[in-house]
């Protein structure tokens, strides 16, 4: 079983945290950087401003002149502080004079990622590239190159032109951490590992005498999406480009700077973590708000000017004559902000996570304002926020905020505390603890306690970390982190009882990895199935299976005892795909468990299977399926490989109509080979059998012999017998093979069976086997009286042993 955990990546400025942490001063990025690891934050990437802007400086154009063979190309001398660069550039803006920046050669563009290199365009050449504003991504402008101030110094590192001294990380951000998509949320985390606080800027507003309340009202239908609505109006505003500071910080976390109004609302959201939406006051109907669902099939035109096919579900923030937004994820066309907007409507809200996620996968619409909502923000900092974006119009665009926020906040969170024992803690992290010191950790990020009661301490969840901590082990979490993962010390004192098992040391990993080789060698695939399983389908097989206690589903609710009956499933789930005419050679090396009643076992299996037609396929061959004969074979094959020669094979024909072998070797089991069709079991709609064999490895290993021993061939040639007995149809061929080579001695070399048959002439209950004999002697050429002999000393004492006859 895989878990996957699914990151957004949170993009931070450190200029821009640093103004949130006072004091806070970096003596070593680099150890700021292990410190943030530390505290469990997962840095993706981290980018220099300054890197970003290497071998980029300050030119100033001497000259222009038109390129002999290129009407729109320029030829420029540029001063770029050390000497004078011949550059072609094709802006139809650059002239003498002018201030620009120039990319040397060995600079990377920003927007392409190319480097920049001496070359020949036209037959001119250019030793550099005049820039324009969207090669170097500070905005999308490419009307023509960026012309910098006129008192811009020649040969000035562009970096130090820009003031261009931030980092910019890439932070992965888990679903559970809503709080971290924000500035401030980064910055507390930071704040915290230092021991310092973060400050909010301050948000001063200067409120005229008319009132919000008397321009717009907002109504919530529906509560349980809905749990707070905020909006406040704002007069007579001015909608132009926003400074230079903005629109840097935008570019600095990727977004794009639109206008003054927009750039407020997507930095404010950046900084606090919390979404807002700014309508055009006047292009609201009827001066009212009403936040409800749709209607399944609604259609609306959101503001990147596609139309969406809404569902029951679907929240809208509505005007009194239709939608204006899909709430929580995007604004409407009618309502957008514009260059003619002159009033503007701040909302500032509270919609359900879950809401938000659902509608936003619906739709397929995925925003920035989404990714925070279904995460879950804030909802008591929501006046804060309403006040920043505020401030920062009245500071950018003027106007006039009208008195107080309409405030619909109809069933208010209660406060949520969590409590934890010091102990338990201690016990969980491994590491001494203090209740002080567990006090003051937690005090760093803004966990505050409240009481003590019967040996817990209680403490007060801000609501930014409502959705996270909601359980004693969720404050655990936060202390281990505080502390910081790297300080906690390893224990290596073994609290399992590996006395069963052998040496896991480089020659058992590397017979592991031979075995491997040698199926994939044989044609096998190999395969890797579920180690969870359901107990009432693999309940049939020896060995009482571990209960899970808490499963993945009910189909999953046992550890598997074998890797048997996920083979056969693997086999069907094949056969299901491509038909019951499939040749399948399969195999797996997996661990298998079991309960014993004192205790759990855990040990390794080596399985591996034969179904459907045979892969050897010629003009003078038979087309035929795999039989018993041909996994025996690959038994045989494999276990000779490791010396194990004389191995038996033991069949059972239980009740329950299982066939089986017992592969026993010196005594002991190394396995079983199984026969399985739709009667063994009734799932099994195969078609044909399937055979397994599934070894103990560990036994497998301990019984193989790496010491081979090498002997010399006989010179003298073999004497050959067949012999045809009659038995009892009870009597087995292993039971006769032991034997034969009991009593034929050390000049019987080989055993062959090739014939069993069977007829009313041979009597109720009987049956012929026919045996190949082969005897050789490393001394002599053997007479027909010294083998006929051993032959007769094996008719004996099979008739002895076994009741066993010749056939006449």
């Amino acid at each position: 079983m895989f878990i996957f955990i699914f990151y957004i990546f949170m993009r931070i400025s450190l200029n821009w945290i640093k103004s949130l942490i006072p004091g806070f001063k970096v003596e070593s990025y680099e150890d700021l950087f292990k410190d943030m690891v530390g505290i469990g934050l997962d840095i993706e990437s981290i980018e220099s401003e300054r890197d970003k802007y290497r071998n980029f400086v300050v030119g100033e154009v001497l000259e222009t002149s038109k390129h002999p063979n290129a009407d729109k190309l320029t030829l420029c001398k540029v001063n770029t502080g050390g000497g004078t660069l011949s550059i072609v550039c094709g802006a139809h803006n650059v002239a003498a004079g002018q201030k620009v920046c120039v990319a040397k050669a060995g600079a990377l563009i920003p927007k392409g990622g190319f480097e920049i290199k001496k070359s020949k365009l036209r037959g001119e050449l250019s030793e550099g590239m005049i820039c324009a504003e969207d090669e170097l991504g500070l905005s999308e402008d490419h009307s023509g190159i960026m012309v910098l101030k006129p008192e811009s110094i020649p040969g000035t590192d562009f970096a130090d032109y820009l003031g261009a001294n931030d980092y910019f990380i890439e932070i992965g951000v888990t679903p559970n951490r809503g709080d971290l998509f924000s500035q401030t949320g980064m910055a507390r985390e930071i704040a915290g590992i230092y021991g310092l606080k973060v400050k909010q800027p301050e948000t001063p507003v200067a409120e005229s005498k008319e009132s919000s309340a008397d321009y717009i009202k907002i109504e919530i239908e529906n509560r349980e999406y809905c749990k707070r609505f905020t909006g406040r109006v704002i007069k007579n505003v001015t909608i132009k480009e926003s400074p230079e500071w903005l629109k840097k910080a935008l570019t600095a976390v990727g977004l794009r700077p639109i206008n003054n109004i927009v750039d407020i609302t997507n930095f404010v959201m950046m900084e606090t973590g919390q979404p807002l939406h700014a309508f055009d006051y006047d292009k609201i109907r009827g001066k009212k708000i009403i936040v409800k669902t749709a209607k399944e099939g609604d259609k609306f035109v959101s503001l990147d000017s596609k139309e969406r096919i809404l569902n029951d579900k679907s929240l809208m923030v509505c005007d009194a004559e239709g939608p204006s937004g899909i709430a929580g994820i995007m604004g409407g066309e009618i309502s957008e902000i514009s260059d003619k907007t002159k009033n503007v409507l701040i909302e500032v809200a509270y919609f359900d996570p879950v809401c938000i996620r659902k509608n936003s996968k619906k739709l397929g619409l995925q925003t920035d304002a989404s990714q925070r909502f279904e995460r879950g923000v804030d909802i008591s900092n929501i006046p804060y926020v309403s006040d920043r974006a505020a401030s920062l119009v009245l500071q950018l665009a003027g106007g006039e905020a009208l008195k107080g926020i309409v405030d619909v906040y109809p069933e208010k969170f209660g406060e949520l505390t969590v409590p934890i024992r010091v102990e338990r803690a201690e016990q969980i992290i491994g590491i001494s603890l203090t209740r002080e010191k567990v006090i003051e950790m937690l005090e760093r990020i803004e966990i505050n306690l409240v009481k003590e009661e019967d040996g817990k301490l209680y403490f007060r969840i801000p609501e930014f970390r409502r959705e996270d901590i909601q359980r004693e082990i969720d404050l655990i979490e936060e202390i281990a982190r505080l502390y910081g993962y790297a300080n906690i010390e390893n224990d290596y004192t073994f609290r399992l009882d590996v006395s069963a098992h052998i040496d896991y040391q480089d020659r058992y990993v590397k017979f592991q990895n031979d075995a491997r080789e040698y199926f994939i060698g044989r044609g096998f695939n190999e395969i890797i199935s579920y180690s969870q399983q359901d107990i009432s389908r693999i309940s049939r097989f020896p060995g009482k299976p571990v209960r899970i206690k808490n499963p993945n589903s009910v189909l999953m609710n046992a550890m598997r005892v074998n890797l048997m009956y996920g083979m056969a499933a693997t086999v069907l789930g094949n056969i299901n795909e491509i038909g019951k005419d499939a040749s399948l050679r399969l195999f797996e090396l997996g661990r298998v468990f079991a309960d014993t009643g004192s205790r759990y076992t855990e040990d390794a299996h080596l399985c591996f299977s034969l179904y459907g037609k045979k892969d050897i396929r010629s003009f003078d061959v038979k087309e035929d399926n795999f039989d018993f004969f041909d996994i025996k074979g690959e038994l045989g094959m494999f276990l000779a490989k490791l010396n194990i020669e004389n191995y038996e094979l033991i069949y059972y024909n239980a009740e329950d109509g299982n066939r089986f072998f017992e592969i026993k070797f010196n005594n002991s089991v190394l396995g079983e080979v199984w026969v399985i069709n739709d009667k063994t079991f009734d799932e099994f709609d195969a078609g044909a059998e399937l055979y397994i064999v599934e070894l103990k490895l560990e036994e497998v290993f301990k019984d193989s012999k790496n010491d081979f021993k090498y002997g010399e061939i006989s010179k003298f040639p073999p004497a050959k017998r067949d012999i045809a007995v009659v038995s009892g149809d009870k009597t087995t061929y292993h039971e006769m093979y032991k034997v034969i080579v009991e009593s034929g001695g050390s000049k019987l070399k080989d055993v062959r069976l090739f014939d069993i048959y069977a007829d009313k002439k041979l009597g109720s209950g009987k049956k012929s086997m026919t045996f190949s004999l082969e005897f050789s002697s490393d001394e002599k050429t053997l007479t027909d009286e010294e083998v006929n002999g051993m032959v007769d000393k094996i008719v004996r004492n099979l008739n002895k042993k076994l009741g066993v006859t010749l056939r006449a």
